[in-house]
This record gives structure tokens, C-alpha cells and sequence, in this order.
């Protein structure tokens, strides 16, 4: 079981792998019913079950008999390009929605076909009536609206627009409704991502000394990036409401909200110019396009680039060492691909254009070759290109989840996490994998780690997760904590 962290405005995790059981309510023994399968849901005559499977970002909604048999896809592969994080019937099973992670909502036939886009929300739940839909949106400011909207249940065509049931300061999700529809209930998260440095010995394959908390409190810190002078670290958090760009001066250990114009704009990501000076910033516009932005670390100045607005993942979109150069992934026909743009020619070029999704990319030091992760192979591995393209060479092998690599700052190695657990290393041109930390793996969850550029210390963003549920009266207003 793999926990996978949020995208752009969501930074809850969710948890992905193992297959899908039955087990008698009362108890008894259980009975394995489809391999690779996640976010199971229930037929309303129980005669069914769907489910999530296939690959990452091309993910399928597949349907099993509850006493066995070949299970089918009611959404194959060939016809997804999403990351499907929830799917359940409608009242009268004659709909399936499902949840990308990007908070959109599809409806989809329960014999197959077309999806089309139903709403943008998450958690969604059908009353069970089949007239109505409940559902959450995030608040760019903070906190969750608990909405509404009517549904014909025979057309599967929403009526009128959607109502506000409630607002609460908190983030919630995994909406679930009653039977009787009379009672809704929600998970809330309060645990904390929080920025942490962790030394590392002169060798740079184990650590020197325990973790430093760098930031505190329950917020949600993410996509760090040091400063090739080693003075500072970027990152994006949202201990304002939304997710911002913040700058923490390590000599001071004070952290400073770097403003950008065009208020409303999310920011996922950011990465240093070679100058110490300049960020390339990734911000994400209304309608969930991302805009590559640069910006003085001062705020003095910041541009929109002329790179066309684009889909794509939430990785950390790094400067080449000599400045000239950001690379970004965007999706290129059926998949995401690495691209490269020129910021002296002010145009992109596509760096890849093999098989599989792309993530993760990371220059070396020389500037000559990057390495990024793809899920070519079937499961997340290595890979490593030329800056000016060429034939992809796969670096790791099996079925580990691996994200978030880079190089070490001599260029000598490869660092690498499988699974946002233990961070490993291996040779550049390949060899024996190295283990660089050792933590107990129970509940461990770090996300998007990177090196300092003395390679004195690793830098990521550390989870510590909490939850509690609410349960709220349909039509009262009224909620109340379990």
C-alpha cells in the first residue's frame, strides 16, 4: 500500500495498491475478489462491485460479481487520461461516477461508453433518492463548502445550479451519506506537512545527525527548493489559506511570503535560477491550466513567460545549470511528456516522446542529461535523457512507486524515493543501490526530497497526520464531532 500526496490545491493523501477483498459483515473468512484494485464501491442490489485499477494517470473503472468471475472494464485504459481517486453507483445503478484528482467529476453509463464531465468538486455522493448530488469544493482562502446540486436521475442532466448546504474552516472529505439520506458524514484532516532538514555524513549515504524541524504548526508545506548559494529555501504553503510561495532565510529561520501579482493564482511549485536571484514559478490559473512565471526572490519583479498554457504534473519544473533553460511536463497527446524552454529564444521544444507518463525531472550538474521517473515500464522507475533528447535509459527496475529524483551536487550519484518513504542512492551510470535513511517505514510519509548544494543535508517535507470525523444532520445545518 503506497500513500500518494496531493496535487496543486489538495494536500491530503491518498493510498493506493493491494487488491479487493469480501469479507462477511459479521465476520468470517475473506475471499480475494480482483488483483490490483482500489477505492472498492458497492452495486445498490449488491450484486456488483466497482472498482479503480490500472495504471497511474490512465486509470480504469472495472466492475467484478460479488461471487467471483472475470471482472470487466467499464472504463478500459485505452480511453483514460486520468488519476481516478473515487467511483460509486448511482441510486439506481444505472450511473457511475468518478473522482479524478484533479476535483473533477465524471459521469459515466453503468454498461460503459463516453465519460463527460459532470462537476468540479470531490467526495461526491448521490442522495439516495438519485435526484440529488453532495459534494465538496476547496475555498481558495481555507476551509470546505459542503454543496449541492439536482440531478435527473433518467438523463443523467444536472438541474440548476448548485446550492451551498454548508462552509467549514477545516478539510474535510470522504463524504458519505445515509441511507436514509438524512445524515452526511466527513473525515477531517489535522495533521501538517512540515519543511525538515535531515545531515547527511561526508559521504552523503547516511545521516549525520537527527531531523531539524524547519517549519511548525498545522499547515501544509510542500515543493521545497535551496538556493544554489545554500542561504535560502523556497516553498509552497498554506499557512495563509492558499497555497503561496514562501522563502526561508535559513541564517535567520525566518519565513517570508513572496507576493506575486494577479491575485488568486495558486502556486505549485517553484525552483531557483543558478543566480540565487530568480525563481521559475508554476502557477495554476482558474480553470486548472498551469503558467510558468518568473520572479525576483526580492518581489521586485515577476513575468508571465510565453509558454502556452498547459496540464500538467506538480513537480518542481528546474532551471538548467547555466540559466538558459526550464523543464516542464505537459501532456502531449495521450501521456506527459518533458519538455524544455529556451528562455533565451523565449520557445519550447519536446525532449521525450517515448511510451508512459513522465515526472520527477531533475538536471544533472554538468547540464548535459536529466533524469526524471516514468511508469513506461508498468510501475514508476528511473529514466534518464539527454538535454537535447535522444533514447531514454531506463536506471531502476521492479515494482516499487519511485518519485522525486535528483543528483547529487558532484554529479556522482542519483538520489530517489520509492514509495514517499526511505531515500536511496545509486551510482550516475548505474550500479548497487545505496538505502541514505533508515527511518521506521510505519505511517512514514515524506514528500518531494532534494539535496543542498554542498550536500551537506537532505531537505523534504515531513508528514504528520491526524483526522477526526464529523457527522452533519442534512437540512439542519447541524454538525457535531465523533
Amino acid at each position: 500500500m503506497v500513500k500518494i500526496g496531493g496535487t496543486g490545491f489538495t494536500s491530503e493523501l491518498r493510498t493506493v495498491g493491494g487488491d479487493v477483498w469480501v469479507i462477511p459483515a459479521l465476520g468470517g473468512q475473506a475471499r480475494l475478489l480482483a488483483r490490483n484494485g482500489n477505492f472498492p464501491s458497492w452495486h445498490p442490489d449488491g450484486t456488483k462491485v466497482v472498482y479503480v485499477g490500472g495504471l497511474e494517470d490512465h486509470r480504469t473503472v472495472m466492475e467484478a460479481t460479488a461471487d467471483g468471475g472475470t471482472p470487466r472494464a467499464v472504463l478500459p485504459s485505452e480511453s483514460s487520461n486520468w488519476e481516478i481517486v473515487k467511483v460509486g453507483y448511482s441510486p439506481s445503478g444505472h450511473w457511475i461516477t468518478f473522482e479524478t484528482n484533479r476535483q473533477q467529476v465524471f459521469l459515466l453509463g453503468a454498461g460503459g461508453g463516453l465519460p463527460r464531465e459532470l462537476l468540479h468538486g470531490f467526495s461526491d455522493v448521490w442522495d439516495p433518492s438519485g435526484q440529488r448530488i453532495y459534494y465538496f469544493t476547496r475555498e481558495p482562502s481555507g476551509g470546505t463548502r459542503l454543496r449541492s446540486v439536482e440531478i435527473d436521475g433518467g438523463t443523467g442532466e444536472l438541474k440548476g445550479k448548485p446550492k451551498t448546504v454548508g462552509l467549514l474552516t477545516g478539510i474535510l472529505k470522504d463524504l458519505a451519506i445515509s441511507r436514509d439520506g438524512r445524515y452526511l458524514a466527513a473525515a477531517e484532516m489535522e495533521g501538517s506537512i512540515n519543511l525538515t532538514r535531515l545531515p547527511l555524513n561526508a559521504n552523503g549515504d547516511a545521516p549525520a545527525g537527527p531531523e531539524e524541524v524547519l517549519s511548525r504548526g498545522q499547515v501544509f508545506d510542500r515543493q521545497p527548493s535551496i538556493s544554489p548559494d545554500g542561504r535560502s529555501i523556497a516553498y509552497m504553503s498554506n499557512r495563509l489559506g492558499p497555497d503561496e510561495l514562501w522563502i526561508l532565510r535559513l541564517s535567520t529561520n525566518r519565513p517570508d511570503r513572496l507576493e506575486l501579482p494577479s491575485y488568486g493564482m495558486g502556486v505549485i511549485a517553484a525552483h531557483w535560477f543558478p543566480d540565487s536571484q530568480r525563481l521559475s514559478v508554476v502557477r495554476v490559473s482558474s480553470d486548472g491550466k498551469n503558467l510558468l512565471w518568473i520572479a525576483a526572490a526580492d518581489g521586485s519583479h515577476a513575468e508571465k513567460l510565453p509558454v502556452p498554457p498547459f496540464v500538467g504534473g506538480q513537480e518542481n519544473y528546474p532551471v538548467s545549470p547555466d540559466g538558459r533553460t526550464v523543464a516542464y511536463i505537459a501532456r502531449s497527446g495521450s501521456s506527459y511528456q518533458l519538455f524544455a524552454f529556451d528562455l533565451l529564444a523565449r520557445q519550447s521544444r519536446q525532449l521525450t516522446s517515448t511510451p508512459g507518463d513522465k515526472y520527477s525531472g531533475s538536471w544533472s550538474p554538468d547540464g548535459r542529461s536529466l533524469v526524471y521517473c516514468s511508469n513506461a515500464s508498468g510501475s514508476i522507475q528511473v529514466w534518464k535523457v539527454g538535454a537535447n533528447g535522444g533514447q531514454p535509459e531506463r536506471m531502476t527496475r521492479g515494482d516499487d512507486r519511485i518519485r522525486h529524483v535528483f543528483y547529487s551536487p558532484d554529479g556522482r550519484w542519483i538520489y530517489y524515493q520509492p514509495n514517499h518513504q526511505n531515500i536511496y542512492r545509486m551510482p550516475a551510470r548505474g550500479g548497487p543501490v545505496q538505502q541514505v535513511t533508515h527511518f521506521p517505514e510505519s505511517g512514514l510519509f515524506i514528500e518531494e526530497p532534494t539535496i543542498s548544494p554542498d550536500g551537506r543535508y537532505l531537505v523534504y517535507c515531513r508528514s504528520n497526520a491526524g483526522s477526526s470525523l464529523w457527522v452533519l444532520t442534512v437540512g439542519t445545518g447541524r454538525s457535531e464531532s465523533e
